[in-house]
């Protein structure tokens, strides 16, 4: 091969190597979060007035008011005092600069060929989606201290405060980034109405799983004997419900006896098995298996009640997926037919 066509391959190769590169990143940057809030100022910014969009936040009138955290408050609430809080004109400037910045990556974005996309026009996109994301962290880390506030304001004693605290974060930077800042407001009242709604739908979710997933009260450790302290005693009810559970399994017929067994795990190998396992298995579909098996559940419950046994008050969990089927499926099923 000639000398100069081996260098013209390698070249060719270079480039085609460069442009998948750049491929790839238009790829990624396309998939950056640039959803910004418009205005008609981004769209007739001179070089002038881009400076100035684009500049540092204007200095406050006054030096800000020192606040003192009080002692022992944790290391995470003492370092919220060490970011000052924003004025006015702070605040409007940081959201109109992140605004701008992600207004430009957009277009830029928009202005792209995706299949020979320019290299240096993805390296502006970028700067200017970092920039965008250093102007939010600023907006947010000034935030931080309302986020405590409200959080000690509904918080509920049995709730743990960091927890709603992490919560009210993620509520905060959301309302970041849907801020409107040419409205007039400030942004401290659209985040403590973001932050309450927040809270009020935590605390209902809360309330709502614990009634539905309650613990037995100190009332129940009271009146039930505590069996562990007697392993013998203990053994002996264990056989004595395995001998209950055996006589309501007769309560059903040789089909859903089968299904309850292999669905919770009541056979000897202790594996349940899927709807789809169970279905693949006696050959009909998973939703006939989930009627049959919810049938079946409310006949054991009528045999639990009539012979005054203990119904247990939560269902059992969903089990995971098993590989393959168990052997002895196969023999529970000619049995069945």
């Amino acid at each position: 091969m000639p000398k100069t066509t081996f260098i013209k391959d390698q070249r060719n190769e270079a480039l085609g190597g460069r442009k998948r590169l750049a491929w790839l990143r238009y790829q990624q940057i396309k998939a950056l979060p640039l959803e910004h809030v418009p205005n008609d100022e981004f769209l007739w910014a001179t070089t002038a007035r881009d400076k100035v969009l684009l500049g540092p936040a204007p200095a406050p009138a006054k030096p800000a008011p020192q606040v003192k955290p009080s002692p022992g408050l944790p290391p995470y609430l003492t370092c919220l005092y060490e970011t000052p809080l924003l004025t006015r004109e702070q605040e409007v400037h940081l959201f109109r600069k992140m605004n701008y910045l992600k207004f430009k990556a957009s277009t830029l974005v928009a202005s792209l060929d995706p299949e020979r996309p320019n290299t240096r026009v993805l390296d502006r996109i970028e700067r200017f989606y970092r920039q965008s994301v250093q102007v939010r962290n600023k907006i947010v880390r000034a935030n931080l201290r309302l986020v405590v506030a409200m959080t000690k304001r509904y918080a509920h004693s049995s709730q743990p405060l960091f927890e709603l605290v992490s919560d009210g974060n993620i509520s905060l930077m959301r309302a970041v980034e849907k801020f409107d800042y040419a409205r007039g407001a400030r942004f401290s009242t659209y985040a403590t109405c973001a932050i309450i709604k927040n809270f009020a739908q935590a605390i209902a979710r809360e309330f709502r799983d614990r009634a539905r997933f309650r613990n037995a009260g100190d009332e129940v450790f009271q009146t039930i004997t505590d069996w562990r302290i007697d392993p013998q005693t203990e053994d002996a009810a264990q056989r004595q419900r395995v001998v209950e559970i055996a006589g309501l399994l007769k309560e059903l017929d040789d089909r859903e006896r089968l299904i309850i067994r292999w669905r919770y795990g009541l056979n000897s190998s202790g594996k349940p098995m899927t709807l789809a396992d169970l279905g693949s298995a006696l050959g009909i579909s998973k939703e006939r298996i989930r009627q049959l098996a919810t049938r079946a559940i409310a006949k054991l419950r009528q045999a639990a009640m009539e012979q005054g046994l203990e119904e247990p008050e939560d269902r059992p969990a969903c089990p995971p997926r098993l590989a393959g089927r168990p052997p002895r499926v196969k023999r529970e099923l000619a049995i069945a037919q």
